[in-house]
């Protein structure tokens, strides 16, 4: 994949924004909230990155990778709407564990097609996606939904192996 000279420098801008946003507006932000959901800044500037990296990357497939994205999140809320909780108030577990989820998976998966998925024949690159897709929301949404801090847990087991 060759990247022109005006994608690169939004590459650039995108890679600054998001080292700005990791390694000063979150410290900043940190150290005056105690609250996850006060982080607005930190927030806006790495979905501005992420953004502006994707068009950089994709140039003139921005749009369907949007358009792809969006399908991802609506495809992850009806799935965890459906499937994982069976009681009144699955709507809110579905909208905070489906939305995210959603565009973890559509996020890897737009990583994953570009660099492995490639085949000549188009129906076994279509069969190769969808099962790659449905893959990858099956494990996103299961660390999501069952892990909880999964991170903490895998830590203190090494520590007591030890």
């Amino acid at each position: 994949m060759r990247i022109n000279e005006n994608n690169k420098w939004l590459l650039i801008a995108s890679a600054t924004l998001l080292l700005t946003s990791l390694c000063v507006i979150l410290p900043i932000e940190r150290s005056k909230s105690d609250y996850i959901s006060n982080f607005v800044y930190t927030y806006w500037t790495l979905g501005l990155a992420m953004l502006l990296g994707m068009y950089s990357l994709l140039g003139k497939n921005f749009i369907r990778a949007l358009l792809f994205l969006i399908f991802s999140v609506v495809f992850s809320f009806l799935c965890w709407y459906f499937f994982f909780f069976n009681d009144f108030w699955r709507m809110i577990s579905a909208v905070y564990g489906g939305i995210p989820s959603g565009l973890a998976t559509g996020l890897l998966f737009l990583v994953i097609d570009v660099n492995f998925l490639v085949d000549e024949r188009k129906n076994v690159r279509l069969i190769k996606r969808l099962l790659t897709y449905l893959l990858l929301l099956l494990i996103v949404s299961v660390l999501f939904a069952k892990g909880g801090d999964w991170i903490f847990e895998f830590s203190e087991y090494l520590k007591d192996k030890s």
